[in-house]
């Protein structure tokens, strides 16, 4: 059993920018939009303002923890526990007056604090007629919690949003009721909402359309200001933050077969994209024509309220459908931020599976070598995610709107020789 305390402090160096507290000058070759001499000339314009006050990031870490074996070393592992300070982060900047003619520029406005802690525990053994296997457990945990962030005028809450006092990756949105199976159940919805129905945020209400609750009880369905004092029928719905890191380590061996499974996964994430996230998901966003849709097979669940006749062919109705109808060029009054489609990206995935035989040191002393194995390996062979099948839940971070290029399943064989 061993017993550890530590402290350390970093400047956090994270950044693509060559030269951060410099204003550059963006040179473009032929860019102009005029012509001299048959030509378009070249053009210079400003970089971005740049703060005065702009300096590292600090990053104060304190930590706690121990590592401990028991039973001739048959069971190990550790854990820690760690407290974070960020201070001085360069976090999203302040409004300022549109009279500026350009962004604000970054500054360290803000302090953050995270409480994490790491698990890891493990078994291996030996039984006496040579069976040898080992588990290994590892799991972690961490939310961040913005402690100073200077309130501006609006101080928006949403998606990529600090709200000082709040944590890290809320995602606030509408609580779904449904979507209405006829006409008449949304004008009974649209009925018991007096002070203005759902037209704050659409209109041309309809069969196949969103019910939205009114949580506030003012008898209308609005975001009202979007901020964290008015926020009108908005809610914390999830958080985007990925908790309960997991990794798990199987491995086995025995007269010279051996097996390996590592999974890794996340017990807790919630997503929601950008409106390019909305187009994946819908198949288009609401404000595109029918001719920017993506026609993908998910997008076939799609609200009907009877047979459609094309080309020959009967498509039933579809009261029932995960989807609302289908519309264009009227806004995105389906495919606001709700409870009904914000999407579960925890998963477990088989990210490795090796299968292979060692040969007998005494048939590889004749050949003149050493050791003689075969294998073969799988990558991402398997996922367990209730996530749409649009998406990947390791790649949802990056890409378009959560959509990247995918990660590939392979198979590799192998032979290993040592001499």
């Amino acid at each position: 059993m061993k017993l550890r305390v530590s402290y350390g402090e970093l400047g956090n160096q994270n950044t693509t920018v060559w030269y951060p507290t410099y204003r550059d000058m963006i040179l473009k070759s032929s860019n102009g939009t005029w012509l001299q001499d048959g030509v378009k000339p070249n053009t210079a314009e400003p970089g971005n303002l740049v703060s005065n006050s702009l300096t590292w990031e600090k990053v104060r870490t304190w930590d706690i923890g121990f590592d401990y074996g028991f039973l001739s070393n048959r069971l190990t592992g550790s854990f820690d526990y760690y407290i974070r300070y960020t201070d001085g982060m360069v976090g999203p900047a302040p409004e300022l007056p549109s009279t500026l003619g350009t962004a604000a520029p970054k500054t360290n406005n803000c302090n953050l604090r995270t409480n994490g802690w790491e698990l890891s525990i493990g078994w291996r053994d030996r039984l006496k007629n040579g069976f040898g296997y080992s588990a290994n457990l590892t799991l972690s945990d961490a939310k961040t919690i913005v402690t100073s962030y200077p309130s501006n005028a609006t101080n928006t809450i949403g998606l990529n949003k600090y709200v000082e006092g709040r944590e890290v990756g809320e995602i606030w949105g509408l609580e779904t009721i449904g979507i209405a199976k006829s006409e008449n159940e949304m004008q009974a919805h649209l009925l018991s909402l007096p002070n203005g129905g759902q037209d704050a945020i659409g209109s041309k209400w309809s069969a196949g359309d969103i019910m939205y609750r009114d949580l506030n009880g003012d008898g209308k369905i609005s975001k009202s200001a979007g901020t964290l004092d008015d926020h009108g029928d908005l809610k914390v719905i999830g958080n985007s933050t990925p908790r309960y890191f997991f990794g798990i380590d199987l491995n086995a061996d025995w007269k010279g077969f051996d097996i390996r499974l590592f999974f890794q996964g996340v017990m807790k994430r919630d997503f929601w994209g950008t409106k390019n996230f909305c187009g994946y998901l819908f198949g288009a966003y609401g404000t595109q024509s029918m001719w920017g849709a993506r026609g993908l097979k998910e997008h076939e669940d799609y609200f009907r309220a009877e047979d459609i006749g094309l080309s020959g062919h009967t498509i039933p109705a579809n009261l029932d459908a995960y989807y609302p109808r289908p519309i264009f060029s009227e806004g995105g009054k389906n495919q606001e931020i709700q409870t009904r489609y914000l999407q579960d990206a925890s998963y477990i995935r088989l990210k490795n599976f090796q299968l292979g035989y060692t040969f007998p040191a005494k048939w590889m002393k004749s050949m003149g070598l050493t050791r003689c194995r075969v294998f073969v390996s799988g990558e991402n062979l398997w996922t367990g995610t209730s996530l749409s099948s649009l998406f990947d839940p390791e790649t949802i971070s990056g890409g378009n709107g959560g959509n990247a290029y995918p990660l590939s399943s392979t198979w590799s064989f192998g032979l290993s020789l040592t001499l």
